[in-house]
């Protein structure tokens, strides 16, 4: 039986590189995409998924647009990070034609999905949590029928790379992540989620000996990731980082799926740990937070990540995609 995923995310370089790697791996099988705004608008997000989905020779694969805007705020984008389109250099297919699809229904594909495929389902979310949030105002039954579920975000004993103390996931949609956080408390889920935070994710550092190993070659959708990788790892360079770049998305990814299959491949471990998210802060909103120590009193909601292998990462998910996608060797 395959292993089945939908994947919530906000394309977004480092997201297009996850795409890569789901559709890649021979033993995982793309239920649905949601379309969440985040790194550019909602509707980008779409068309963005729409034209990568192209080029990965999958172009019938459900996809949605989530919400419009986050659940109580504007929606900010980060198109210095990512490009004007959020791809950086890269073009892709119909990349700038409008998708025609109707805001809001990506909350729908995640309770569809769930009770489709109810204990088989393996959410992931890559971007702001704003569209799992509503599908569990629409099904609050819904975090039982997930089999599991990852989420990229958050800066638990790390600086944050959006303010001071907050990751950009989160820092897009705190109220969000608060919700889905909620959701699991005192729920005696045997399924909690796995938060995978810039602590570990940072370490997943694509180098330039890195990107050409996974880009050699070329072919439509490696010559796509190469443009994009070019941009991305500039941005990173002009931000004081070095000319690399933080691919947290598709990190995130290899670890849910091979996490799922029960893999040998062991590419991070996490705790059971009380997690939740800080609102109205003056200077920490969209702060999460970690009770190491128990001083809440709360039962675990979430685990978290404590550590993570990049290297080992890195040579399965660049042999994964090269296997489907490299046109030479």
């Amino acid at each position: 039986m395959p292993l089945r995923l939908l994947i919530d995310c906000d394309p977004g370089i480092d997201d297009a590189l996850a795409l890569a790697y789901a559709f890649a791996h021979p033993q995982v099988s793309v239920e649905g995409i949601v379309a969440t705004g985040g790194n550019v608008s909602t509707e980008q997000v779409g068309r963005n998924i729409r034209g990568l989905l192209h080029l990965l020779g999958v172009p019938h694969t459900r996809w949605e647009l989530g919400a419009m805007n986050p659940l109580a705020q504007a929606l900010t984008t980060t198109e210095e990070t990512h490009g004007p389109l959020g791809t950086g250099y890269a073009s892709l297919p119909g990349q700038q034609e409008p998708t025609g699809k109707e805001h809001g229904r990506g909350a729908e594909l995640w309770v569809e999905a769930a009770t489709r495929y109810p204990g088989e389902l393996h959410g992931l979310v890559l971007g702001p949590s704003t569209n799992l949030a509503l599908a569990i105002e629409l099904d609050p039954t819904l975090t039982s029928k997930l089999a599991s579920l990852h989420i990229m975000g958050g800066a638990l004993n790390h600086r944050g790379n959006t303010m001071p103390t907050t990751e950009w996931n989160v820092h897009s949609d705190p109220e969000a992540l608060s919700r889905v956080l909620a959701a699991f408390d005192n729920t005696g889920a045997a399924c909690l989620p796995v938060l995978c935070p810039l602590d570990h994710t940072e370490n997943s550092l694509m180098t330039p000996g890195r990107r050409a190993a996974l880009t050699a070659g070329g072919g439509a959708l490696l010559d796509a990731l190469d443009l994009a990788l070019q941009f991305y790892m500039e941005f990173h360079e002009s931000d004081g980082l070095g000319f690399i770049a933080h691919v947290h998305d598709p990190f995130v990814t290899a670890l849910a799926v091979n996490s799922a299959l029960d893999s040998d491949l062991v590419l991070a471990q996490s705790l059971p740990v009380a997690l939740d998210v800080e609102l109205t802060g003056s200077l920490t909103r969209g702060q999460t937070i970690a009770d190491w120590l128990g001083r809440w009193g709360r039962e675990p909601n979430a685990r978290a990540l404590v550590s993570a292998d990049a290297e080992t990462f890195f040579e399965h998910f660049i042999a994964t995609v090269r296997a489907r996608y490299a046109v030479a060797t």
